[in-house]
């Protein structure tokens, strides 16, 4: 009995011995893991970055909108069709009506 008794002690520390250990050897995979995945998600954001701004690049036009003299507008009206005249007229007399009413 007592060298059973012996045997489930040392069974004990033998389990709590193997669980710290492999609790480090855990820790440490953990750790280097997660230092892996930071690093990856570093070159990943930057990428990203990178990525964006040649799209940005690619695909947006900055328009730079100079004053409208007078001039430049009957220039403008003068390319227009029939059509398109007679739709600005239209929209001009609504604008019109509508300040009228205010």
């Amino acid at each position: 009995m007592r060298e059973e008794l012996k045997k489930i002690f040392l069974m004990g520390l033998g389990a709590m011995s193997m669980t710290n250990e492999k609790a480090e050897a855990l820790k440490k995979e953990l750790l280097q893991k997660g230092e892996e995945m930071l690093e990856a998600g570093k070159v990943a954001n930057e990428e990203l970055k990178h990525n964006l701004k040649e799209t940005l690049k690619e695909n947006v036009t900055v328009v730079v909108q100079e004053d409208i003299t007078p001039d430049k507008l009957k220039e403008a009206i003068s390319k227009l069709s029939k059509e398109e005249k007679n739709e600005l007229l239209k929209s001009l007399k609504e604008e019109e009506k509508k300040k009228d009413e205010k």
